[in-house]
C-alpha cells in the first residue's frame, strides 16, 4: 500500500464542494494522503469564503458549479484578500464562461470529474512542493535586509526563475537553479552573457519593452513574454522585474513565471468549448462561426455554398437495443466516415444527439454538392460493427444552397432542416435538397404553430366527452375529454391534425393546462349535479416529462374543487419507455393524492408488461386497432392474451373503438372491464354529454 504523502505538514487545505458524497469521499482521501494537514470543508462558495477568512488555509479546493456562491466568484473574493492564495478547481462544469473565467480569475489547476485521483495527488504535491517552497522565500525575504547568506538561499530555492543583470550593457551577473534547470544551461554558459545573446527573447521587442516599462512605472508586474530554452522549447511566461543596487551599482532583478501550463489548459478549455466531446467534431457554435465567415466569402467571390443537415434513421433503436455505449460508438463510427468523404476544406460538425451537419464551400457550381452527398449516403451501405454486432443504419440528409435557398446563416440551416425531415417523412435513408414544395409545408407549419399559440387566447379550442361503459354494472362510470379546434379557416380539426405540430413545438404544455382546468372544472359541476363520474385526460409525452406536470395537475385540482380521486391520467406507451426518475416520482405523489394512471393504446408501442408493473399503473386501454379487427382469430387471441395477463397484474381493462354489437359481446364474454366507442356513445360537447347521462339515468 502506497504510504501517506509528507505534503503539506503544518498546512491545511480547505474543500469546498455542494454534493455531500462527493464532498466526503473527497475529504476522506486527501485526509488518507494527506495525514498531516488540517482539513476544513464546506458546501457552497459563501461558506468556503467565511471558513477561509476564518482560518487562511493554504490551498482551497473547490467545486465550480454550486448554489449561493459559484466557485469562480468564491475564488474572486479570495484573490483581493490575497492574490497568491493557490487554488484547485475539482468540477464536471465544461462551459465555456466558467472554464476560461477558471483561469482568468487565477485558479493553478483544473481537475475534471469523475476525479482521477492519482492526478489530483500530483497536481497537489507540486502544489505541496511550490506552498513549501513559497513559505520558505516568504521566511527568507522576512531577513532579507538582514543577511546576504539569506538572501543568497531565497534566490537559489525560489521555484521561479530568477536573474540579476547588469543595467549598463544587460549581462547577466547570477542566475538561480529554476533559471538553470528550466531553460537547460549550466551556470557558466549565462553568466557575463546577456539574454539576446542567449537567444532566450522569442520576440525581438519584448527586451525593449520591458525596459521601457521599467524607465515609465519603475518597476515591472506580470509582462507577458515569451521564452526560448536551450533545446528549444518555447515557454510562456510572465516577467516582474525591480531595479536594485549592488556595491553601489544599478542593477535588473527579474523573476519569470512559468505559465506555460496555464496556456495549454486555456488552450484545451477553447477547444472543449468549441468541440464535441465524444467525436472532438467542430460543434453548433464553432460551426455556425465557419459558416457565417465562409458566407461573407461567398457573397464577395459570387461563389455557391452548400449547408448539408444529416440525421441517422432509427437512432434511438441502437441505444435501445444495444445500450448507450454502443449508441456512443456508432456517433463516433459516423464522423470518421464522414470526415473520409467530405473534401478538405468542408466542415463536418455534430450539433447534438445524432443530428450532424455539413459546410460545403467554394462551389463554382450548384451540381458540385452532388458527388460528396452521394459518397456521404454510400458510406452508410457498410454495416458498422457495435459490439460485436453487425448493424445497418442509414442517413436522412436534406441540403440548402447559397444563394437561391437564403441569405443568412439561419435560413440555410432552417431550410436544410426542412429537407431532411421530408426525407424522414418519406422512405429515409436518403437526401434531398430544398425547393419550393418543402417551403410550402414549412410555412404551412409555421403558421400551424402561430395560430396554435393563440388559439387557447381566442377561445377556438373545445373539449367534446365520451362516455366509458362498465361491463361489470352497465353504467357510464367515467367521461374521456377529446380536444377539438375550431380553425378559424379550416374549420373542425381533430387532434391528429395538430397535436404532433403542438407536441414538437412545445405549445402542447399550455395547450394541456387548458385541457386539464376546464376539463376538471366540467367534471367538478357534474359531480355537484349528482352524476357519479371519473375523468379521463389524455397526456402527450412532451406534457407528461415536462417540469411542471405535478404542480399544475394540483393547481388544476386545487382551483376547481374536483376529487382527486376521480381524475384519470391517461398516458402514451411511449412516456412508459421513456419514464425517468423524476417523472415516476411525480406518478407517486399523484398516485398518493388520489389520481389514477391508464397507459393509452396499449399493444402498438413497445413498453411491456414487465415495465408497467415497476410504475403505479392501474389501466390498460387496448388500442382500437385490435379491436376493429376481432373477427380476425390472431387479434382475438392477442386481445384476450392482453385482458388475462392485465387482470393476473390486477389493471383494469377498457377496450377502445367498440362500434358493433358483436364486439361488445366478445369483451363481454372474455372478461373485458371496460369499453369506449361509438356503439357506447360519439364524443359529445358538455351539454349534450349531459343530456345523454340524464336520459341514461332516467331509464
Amino acid at each position: 500500500m502506497e504510504q501517506p504523502r509528507q505534503r503539506f505538514k503544518d498546512a491545511s487545505l480547505l474543500l469546498v464542494e455542494d454534493e455531500i458524497e462527493a464532498r466526503d469521499m473527497l475529504a476522506r482521501m486527501l485526509a488518507l494522503n494527506y495525514p498531516e494537514a488540517r482539513i476544513y470543508t464546506a458546501d457552497d462558495g459563501r461558506s468556503g469564503l467565511e471558513l477561509y477568512r476564518l482560518y487562511q488555509p493554504d490551498v482551497i479546493i473547490t467545486d465550480i458549479n454550486m448554489p449561493q456562491m459559484n466557485g469562480i466568484a468564491m475564488a474572486r473574493e479570495i484573490k483581493q484578500i490575497d492574490p497568491d492564495a493557490t487554488i484547485v478547481a475539482v468540477t464536471a462544469h465544461s462551459e465555456t464562461s466558467y472554464l476560461i473565467n477558471a483561469v482568468e480569475v487565477g485558479m493553478d489547476h483544473y481537475i475534471l470529474k469523475p476525479v482521477n485521483y492519482p492526478e489530483l495527488f500530483r497536481v497537489l504535491d507540486r502544489v505541496g512542493e511550490k506552498l513549501t517552497l513559497r513559505r520558505l522565500v516568504a521566511q527568507q525575504v522576512a531577513a532579507l535586509r538582514a543577511s546576504e547568506r539569506r538572501f543568497s538561499t531565497i534566490f537559489h530555492a525560489t521555484p521561479d526563475l530568477l536573474s540579476i543583470a547588469s543595467l549598463a550593457d544587460g549581462r547577466l551577473v547570477e542566475v538561480n537553479e529554476a533559471f538553470l534547470r528550466v531553460l537547460g544551461f549550466d551556470r557558466e554558459e549565462v553568466i557575463g552573457r546577456s539574454g539576446e545573446e542567449l537567444g532566450l527573447w522569442l520576440d525581438e521587442g519584448q527586451p525593449g519593452a520591458l525596459l521601457f516599462e521599467l524607465s515609465e512605472k519603475g518597476t515591472v508586474r506580470d509582462l507577458e513574454v515569451r521564452f526560448r530554452a536551450k533545446s528549444g522549447q518555447e515557454l510562456e511566461g510572465l516577467v516582474s522585474a525591480d531595479c536594485i543596487e549592488i556595491e553601489g551599482s544599478p542593477f535588473l532583478l527579474t523573476l519569470f513565471k512559468d505559465i506555460s501550463e496555464r496556456k495549454r489548459l486555456e488552450q484545451v478549455i477553447r477547444h472543449q468549448a468549441q468541440h464535441d466531446p465524444l467525436t472532438d467534431l467542430p460543434n453548433r457554435k464553432l460551426f455556425m462561426d465557419f459558416l457565417a465567415l465562409e458566407l461573407a466569402q461567398a457573397r464577395r467571390n459570387r461563389k455557391h455554398l452548400a449547408v448539408l443537415f444529416l440525421d441517422l434513421d432509427h437512432f434511438k433503436q441502437i441505444n435501445d437495443t444495444l445500450g448507450h455505449a454502443a449508441g456512443d460508438q456508432l456517433l463516433q463510427s459516423v464522423a470518421q466516415r464522414l470526415k473520409k468523404c467530405v473534401r478538405e476544406s468542408d466542415t463536418v460538425a455534430r450539433i447534438g444527439g445524432d443530428e450532424f451537419n455539413v459546410l460545403m464551400p467554394d462551389l463554382a457550381q450548384a451540381d458540385d454538392v452532388g458527388t460528396v452527398v452521394n459518397k456521404i449516403v454510400g458510406v452508410f451501405q457498410a454495416p458498422f460493427r457495435l459490439e460485436g454486432v453487425e448493424v445497418k443504419v442509414g442517413t436522412s440528409v436534406g441540403i440548402s444552397m447559397f444563394p437561391a435557398d437564403g441569405e443568412s446563416c439561419e435560413e440555410l440551416l432552417q431550410k436544410a432542416d426542412g429537407a431532411m425531415y421530408a426525407v424522414k417523412q418519406n422512405r429515409g435513408n436518403s437526401y434531398q435538397f430544398y425547393n419550393s414544395e418543402i417551403n410550402a409545408r414549412t410555412v404551412n407549419r409555421q403558421n400551424l404553430e402561430r395560430q396554435l399559440r393563440e388559439a387557447v387566447s381566442k377561445g377556438e379550442l373545445q373539449l367534446l366527452y365520451q362516455p366509458a361503459l362498465s361491463l361489470g354494472n352497465g353504467r357510464i362510470i367515467a367521461a374521456e375529454a377529446l380536444l377539438r379546434w375550431h380553425h378559424p379557416e379550416r374549420g373542425l380539426l381533430l387532434p391528429e391534425q395538430f397535436i404532433g405540430v403542438a407536441e414538437e413545438t412545445g405549445v402542447i404544455v399550455p395547450i394541456g393546462e387548458w385541457v386539464i382546468h376546464h376539463a376538471c372544472a366540467q367534471m367538478k359541476l357534474w359531480q355537484d349535479g349528482g352524476f357519479d363520474l371519473s375523468l379521463a385526460v389524455n397526456l402527450s409525452n412532451r406534457e407528461f416529462h415536462q417540469p411542471h406536470f405535478l404542480e399544475q395537475t394540483l393547481t388544476a385540482l386545487s382551483e376547481t374543487g374536483m376529487k382527486a380521486g376521480t381524475l384519470q391520467m391517461e398516458i402514451p406507451e411511449r412516456a412508459i419507455m421513456e419514464n425517468g426518475a423524476s417523472s415516476r416520482q411525480n406518478m407517486l405523489r399523484l398516485t398518493e393524492a388520489g389520481v389514477a394512471f391508464c397507459v393509452d393504446d396499449f399493444g402498438v408501442g413497445s413498453s411491456s408488461l414487465q415495465r408497467i408493473r415497476q410504475l403505479p399503473i392501474a389501466k390498460l386501454k387496448i388500442d382500437r386497432s385490435f379491436i376493429r379487427n376481432l373477427e380476425n382469430p390472431d387479434n382475438l387471441d392477442v386481445v384476450t392474451a392482453m385482458i388475462c395477463m392485465s387482470h393476473s397484474l390486477k389493471l383494469t381493462v377498457n377496450a377502445v373503438g367498440v362500434e358493433r354489437p358483436e364486439q361488445l359481446e366478445l369483451m363481454q364474454n372474455y372478461g373485458c372491464d371496460e369499453v369506449q366507442g361509438d356503439l357506447i356513445g360519439r364524443p359529445l360537447p358538455a351539454a349534450e354529454f349531459e343530456g345523454m347521462l340524464a336520459r341514461r339515468s332516467a331509464r
